[in-house]
């Protein structure tokens, strides 16, 4: 049998799983999903599917392996490291049908939520439904997926407090690379989504994997309290030094609900024209989120991280108060917060390369990232968030370049590889890394890891078909 009727049949079955509206092998729909605002090469894969349920998804995955076909999910498609681009063709499945609030648990304060629902459909339905309660939601664009967040070790306006997205699973509806379906945490075993204690936790083989070892179909998510009033309290900083000094102060706390710094390029209009600093800005703009229930609350708060200020200056650190535009306050108190530093040059691409990093290196990995940046001809950009009470930060590189530009695009390519390499160097690791990347961070893998590493994936995807170029051992 040639390619073309092999081709055809795969379209025909895939009609039949899925109806002929929800599937196509047409150019236009291949050439969209094909790529991303990366540096990574874009892909086209060969069918695009939009399954409607997790039955449609099994009988996919089944007749991928029949016919060895590569799949590659993506959900929202926006991870901007070429994670969800479909490397060896295959099937694109595309799940943002599947986006059905299944569940919210007032008092143990969970939802179950399938994989397409995006976080602004979330934050909705708990605004008009259970308004005391908030999801961990990211500072992205409201049609990132929940899930999708989850998988990528992903963080939001809670996780200073709870730590990283990925903590706050407490089950997993999986279809496996054979097609069979495995629910892990207490669903597994109970008719509830409460808790991922006290059974062996499978939900590890999935997070982080990027696709390679199964499609999560369904997560329960914990959920919080949500404050009735929030505040924010800003300071410049002349020291990146000093920044991560008082940074650990108040993390530490316990008072704050976020903090988030950023270099001085965040706040310049021109952000990626101007290539040196002007006269008395300060390097570091911080910005400090509380909340709470009463005005009096609030006040305690401000009162303990003014305390913890006016100490940090006692000992030497150099600490301005500072009031921005109204709009910028507002704009820092939404959540998801606007993204301004994420616009684009003419021509497309972005790539912001996260690290998450011991937060007593954070300064080290600050400056050497300017270094880098400068080296390969592009303007810094710089974020910096501690997580779960400062046990870790991230540290965000950002860089919009020219992506139908060959010679930027290659320049761009260099320069993350080496930003991964510092990241490495201080005892940290890239958050979400490209494929290239990933290549990158397996060149540092004790062996042994390596060896589990293909052991499990070739245990639980036998034929190969899951996610091509995704951590390839």
């Amino acid at each position: 049998m040639g390619e073309g009727e092999k081709h055809d049949r795969i379209l025909r079955e895939l009609e039949k799983i899925v109806g002929k509206g929800y599937v196509s092998d047409g150019m236009e729909e291949r050439y969209y999903y094909s790529s991303d605002p990366s540096a990574e090469p874009p892909s086209l894969p060969e069918f695009v599917v939009m399954p409607g349920s997790v039955e449609e998804v099994q009988e996919i995955v089944r007749l991928a392996n029949r016919e060895r076909v590569p799949i590659t999910p993506r959900l929202g498609g926006l991870t901007l490291s070429g994670l969800a681009i479909p490397f060896g063709g295959g099937i694109l499945m595309d799940l943002k049908r599947m986006n059905r609030i299944l569940e919210v648990n007032e008092e143990s304060m969970y939802a179950v939520i399938e994989c397409g629902v995006t976080t602004g459909e979330l934050k909705t339905y708990l605004e008009e439904n259970h308004p005391d309660l908030w999801a961990c939601i990211p500072h992205a664009p409201p049609s990132v997926s929940v899930v999708a967040n989850i998988l990528i070790h992903g963080g939001g306006q809670v996780s200073l407090r709870y730590g990283l997205n990925s903590d706050m699973v407490t089950g997993m509806e999986v279809v496996l690379p054979t097609g069979e379906l495995l629910r892990t945490g207490v669903c597994a075993v109970a008719n509830s989504w409460f808790s991922k204690y006290c059974l062996p936790d499978f939900t590890g083989l999935f997070i982080g994997w990027f696709g390679a070892t199964g499609i999560v179909t369904k997560a329960g998510i914990h959920l919080w309290p949500k404050p009735k009033i929030r505040d924010v309290v800003f300071y410049r900083i002349p020291e990146v030094e000093d920044m991560v000094k008082l940074i650990m102060k108040i993390a530490r706390s316990d008072v704050a609900d976020d903090i988030y710094a950023n270099s001085w390029t965040g706040t310049s209009l021109k952000r990626y024209y101007t290539p040196e600093k002007p006269e008395g800005m300060p390097e570091i703009y911080l910005d400090v989120l509380i909340s709470g229930d009463t005005e009096d609350e609030i006040e305690f708060k401000k009162r303990v991280v003014e305390r913890i200020v006016k100490e940090a200056r006692g000992e030497g650190l150099e600490i301005e108060d500072y009031s921005p535009r109204e709009d910028l306050k507002v704009a820092m108190l939404m959540i998801p917060q606007p993204l301004p530093f994420m616009d684009m040059r003419l021509g497309g691409g972005a790539e912001y390369l996260g690290c998450y990093i011991p937060i007593e290196k954070t300064a080290e990995a600050y400056w050497e990232g300017v270094k880098i940046a400068k080296k390969y001809g592009f303007q810094y950009l710089h974020l910096i968030r501690p997580f779960k009470n400062g046990h870790l930060a991230a540290i965000m590189y950002v860089f919009p370049f020219i992506q139908k530009n060959p010679e930027e695009v290659g320049r761009v390519r260099e320069m993350l590889v080496e930003l991964c390499r510092l990241a490495l160097r201080l005892g940290g690791i890239p958050w979400k890394p490209s494929p290239t990347l990933q290549k990158v961070v397996l060149e540092n893998a004790d062996p042994s890891f390596k060896s589990f590493m293909k052991q499990i994936k070739e245990l639980l995807d036998p034929n190969g078909i899951m996610a091509p170029e995704k951590w390839v051992v």
